[in-house]
């Protein structure tokens, strides 16, 4: 588990920081019911890493806060008033005639749209690596159903020397 992995890390005095990539809201509608439990169940965990990190700084005595150690993103892009589409180019596309106030409306002005990661990467100690899209779960990992696929790798023969 990340948190406690960290919590060592405090105990020890290593640095170490761990960097989680996760998207804005999950598949579906954002402000859907199931979309709106799964954020909340996230949000949670999040703050109970963040809680048992800070007690255990304020354990060590370190000068530091929990995003000193974990820190979360979400990717996004932002569009150019230019670059999006208008009603006469494309009415499917087009937000501009969208009700006040609506989630639609405010995703419009703000001209900045969440980019779906669905990837997994993750480096452990510098030494090993694990990428793909792969889910840590019995239908992403059974082999016969789900076209996922994940891949770990390390260099047997990593040195410290800078190349010459």
């Amino acid at each position: 588990e990340l948190t406690q992995r960290i919590l060592r890390a405090i105990e020890t005095g290593e640095d170490f920081r761990v960097y989680v990539t996760v998207p804005l809201h999950p598949e579906g509608p954002p402000a859907g019911a199931t979309v709106q439990e799964i954020l909340r169940w996230q949000f949670r965990t999040i703050e109970f890493m963040y809680r048992k990190i800070g007690r255990a700084i304020e354990k060590s005595g370190a000068v530091a806060v929990p995003q000193d150690y974990l820190r979360f993103f979400c990717l996004g892009k932002r569009e150019c008033p230019d670059d999006v589409p208008s009603s006469s180019s494309s009415s499917s596309l087009s937000l501009e005639n969208a009700p006040k106030n609506s989630i639609a409306r405010k995703v419009r002005d703000s001209l900045r749209f969440m980019i779906y990661v669905h990837s997994k990467f993750a480096v452990f100690d510098d030494e090993y690596v694990i990428v793909g899209s792969a889910n840590i779960n019995e239908r992403s990992m059974a082999g016969n159903r789900d076209t996922e696929i994940a891949i770990g790798a390390y260099q047997p023969c990593f040195t410290d020397e800078a190349a010459d």
